[in-house]
């Protein structure tokens, strides 16, 4: 009865170990797509963010963007304020 036992035991392990091995590697090959497309799938959200607030159709798409001084700066999400600074008054 033992016998028995043991060898569902190692069967169990050998599925875990099986598992485990196919989750490395998804997690491998999903890294590889973030790093290899990444910036790609960063232009598409920033294109279709700027359609849905009503921007102009043109957005950059660049990663960084130059200062006037040459230092180049991360862009960022833009700003998320309740107010405002373009209602008309009646």
């Amino acid at each position: 009865m033992k016998i028995i036992g043991h060898q569902i035991q190692n069967r169990r392990a050998i599925a875990m170990t099986e598992y485990l091995i196919i989750l490395a590697v998804v997690a491998v090959a999903a890294i590889l797509v973030v790093g290899l497309f990444g910036q790609q799938i960063k232009n598409v959200f920033s294109k279709n963010t700027a359609a849905l607030n009503g921007s102009a159709s043109q957005v950059d798409t660049s990663a960084t963007s130059k200062s006037s001084d040459g230092a180049s700066s991360q862009d960022n999400m833009g700003n998320f304020d309740k107010k405002s600074t373009t209602t008309s008054q009646q």
